[in-house]
Formats: structure tokens, sequence, C-alpha cells
């Protein structure tokens, strides 16, 4: 919780890029630090062959053990987009952890995971997730020196729906989760050990809405029943966690408001970011001239006035929110007890 400072049988087959094996050998021959890697796990799991993208930060090896975030694409994505959508490769090399960008089922790369309620190809088969995320997290853990303590769950709408799932039916594996744009469903109970939980939901969000209900493409997602909207759903993990029921504190900025309940039991506070106006979407900041709060002529003229080597501070003028910023501080914050 927040930090002071039975497997079934498996198999996997890691296929490095040529280009990585290369980089290996350099480092061997002439012992300077590989290139951070993004390498596809395969593992069988009920007959299924099951993938996965890991990204090991450069300077692995060098500490006893790591951190694992375990990153869940939505529905009709894959590990792929989620990497390149989230950028928390990148936040991984920075801050030295391993992330892991596990695939749903479905036709071709369009996939999709069972939370229970939703959605497609993974519910109407009733893919067993669980006993892959089970099997992926153990294989981990074995190959990465993972600290089991510290081992992180966040997903984006259906992958958010599934992160929810995991933090009910197993919650012994993970330290914290966070959601953003997914949902809980009505027959969904906490499980009673406290969790840390960050929820992020744009008020906007057409397909999985803030307000709970159907949303759009209910027939195409095959959900058996309305969702919650976002703010039960947090309020059943604040009863769960026995946080107070106001926030400790408030802060309201350009694009969000963030409400923090603390303390709760076992150090297990409940973050929820509401996006104002946000759509169906993994927040980013915005790096569009059109939405910074300076007219062009301004802009040219801070531009004039600027040093040639020096960068214009675009946090200043940026709107959005850093989600994957945001939820690796969340998760930093938390060990499991």
């Amino acid at each position: 919780m927040q930090r002071t400072n039975a497997l079934r049988p498996a198999r996997h087959v890691v296929r490095p890029s040529r280009w990585l094996a290369v980089g290996t050998l350099l480092a061997a021959l002439f012992g300077f630090t590989a290139f951070p890697t993004t390498e596809t796990l395969e593992i069988l799991v009920d007959g299924l062959l099951r993938t996965a993208r890991i990204h090991v930060p450069d300077d692995a090896g060098t500490a006893a053990s790591y951190p694992l975030v375990l990153a869940f694409h939505g529905s009709a994505w894959n590990g792929a987009i989620m990497e390149e959508t989230t950028g928390l490769s990148d936040l991984a090399d920075r801050e030295q952890f391993v992330v892991a960008y596990p695939d749903g089922t479905g036709p071709s790369d369009v996939r999709s995971w069972n939370a229970g309620f939703c959605c497609s190809f993974a519910l109407e088969r009733d893919v067993d997730d669980l006993a892959f995320v089970d099997a992926l997290i153990d294989r981990l853990i074995a190959d990465h020196s993972i600290d089991p303590t510290r081992v992180y769950a966040t997903g984006f709408s259906n992958g958010g729906m599934f992160a929810y799932r995991l933090a009910i039916e197993r919650p012994e594996r993970f330290a914290a989760l966070a959601v953003v744009a997914g949902a809980m469903y009505p027959s969904q109970r906490p499980p009673g050990a406290p969790m840390p939980i960050l929820v992020i939901h744009g008020t906007d969000d057409a397909v999985v809405p803030y307000v709970g209900g159907w949303g759009a493409l209910r027939a195409l997602s095959g959900k058996t029943e309305p969702a919650l909207g976002a703010v039960e759903a947090v309020r059943r993990w604040i009863e769960n966690n026995g946080c107070p029921g106001t926030p400790k504190s408030v802060e309201s900025l350009r694009t969000t408001r963030i409400e923090t309940y603390a303390p709760c039991r076992n150090g297990a506070e409940v973050v929820f970011i509401t996006v104002l106006d946000g759509t169906h979407r993994w927040p980013v900041i915005e790096e569009n001239r059109s939405d910074f709060l300076l007219t062009d002529d301004a802009f040219d003229l801070y531009a004039g006035l600027t040093d040639a080597d020096e960068q214009i501070p675009w946090d200043l003028f940026e709107n959005g929110l850093d989600a994957s910023q945001v939820i690796w501080e969340f998760f930093e914050a938390h060990d499991r007890r």
C-alpha cells in the first residue's frame, strides 16, 4: 500500500529483433550499456498462445529488482498501439521500471479483454484472461528480477474495465491500479482488502460515459449490462478502502479536477481525476499551438526574446493531462504490504 520510503503450466519464447541482438553483442564486446529493448513474449495458457510486448529499461541488471507495470489496451487495440499511445516505455527508461503490454484475444490485431461484462471476442468466448495475467506476472518476476511487492496494472477503456476486474479478483497480486476511461458494473464489488486506486475519466466520454449507462458501440462491444458512473465506481472504492467520504484535497486545474481521498486503511488512498470536457482517450499533453494560451503574435514575440539555445517552457502554455506520468507517480508511492 502506501510506501514510506498455483500457476498453470506455461511456456515462453522471447524473439528479440536483429538489431537487439547486434546491440547486445556490442555491449558484451565493448562494455557499454545495451539499448533499451522491447521484446515479444509468448506464453501458452489454456491451449492459447498469448503474447505481450515487454520493455526493459536500458540499465536493467544494475538494480536488485524493478517495479513492473502491466498496461492493458482498449478493445480493438493491441499491445503495440498501447505502447505507442501511452509513451510508457520512454517513462520506464527514465524511471527504471519494466513495462509489459499484454495482447488480448481476437481476430488479426483487433483484440479485447474479458472484463466480465465486456468486451467482444474475449467475452463471447469466455477467455481466461486472469490465468494469462497470473502466468505473465510469474514469468516476468522470474526473468527480470521484478519486485513482487511492486507490481501494478493500468488500462484504457476495455483494458481499464479489466484492470477493475484484476483489482477485485486478484488483489493479492497488485500494489496499486489505475483506470483510464474504464468502467465498473453494478454487480461488481471491491474485494474488501484495501487497494490503492487512481481513476481518470473525461466528462464528455461517449463510449464509456462518465455518468454510466450503455454508451456508444453497445452492440459492437457486446456489453451485457450498463456500466456504473465514474463517481459511483470511485465511491465503492472509497468505502472499500475505509477512506473519508469527503476528499482530503481538491485541486482544480485548467482541464482537470483532482480529488484525493485519504487517510485510508493500510495507506490505500483513492485518487479521482475528472478531465473536464474530456473525450474517450488516453490523456496526453497537447503540443498544438492552437491550444496554447498565446496568440500567434505573442508566440512569435516570446520566441524572438528567447535565447537560441533555450527551450520555450511549453508547460506554461500547454493544455491537457500527462496520464502516464501521473499514473507512474501514483504507483511509485505504493507497494504491497
